[in-house]
């Protein structure tokens, strides 16, 4: 099984949502949270269940779906480095540009 490193980027990521969600539903939040960490948890079981990301086009950046959020993510040997959290309506080359996400 591989090793779940959530990035400072995604924790902030995840962070903002919780906060947005909690505006009209603190107790909503919290489960959708949940779900989501257990969606991501699911990953590390199967590093390769999500797509590579079309705008990437690299096999180590794969990402799974949530509700309307990516969770992307990179392979990097033993570890999965959950790298964005970004909603689907968003340009995700844009808002990788804008954040300077780390892979390598």
């Amino acid at each position: 099984m591989a090793k779940i490193i959530w990035s400072n980027l995604a924790k902030e990521h995840l962070k903002d949502i919780d906060s947005y969600i909690a505006e009209g539903s603190p107790f909503y939040s919290i489960v959708f949270i949940d779900k989501m960490i257990a969606s991501v948890e699911k990953v590390a079981l199967f590093p390769l269940c999500g797509r590579v990301v079309p705008e990437f086009d690299r096999e180590d950046i794969r990402e799974i779906f949530f509700h309307k959020y990516r969770i992307v993510y990179q392979i990097k040997e033993e570890n999965i480095s959950i790298l964005a959290i970004v909603h689907g309506a968003m340009d995700i080359l844009k808002k990788q540009e804008r954040e300077s996400w780390d892979f390598t």
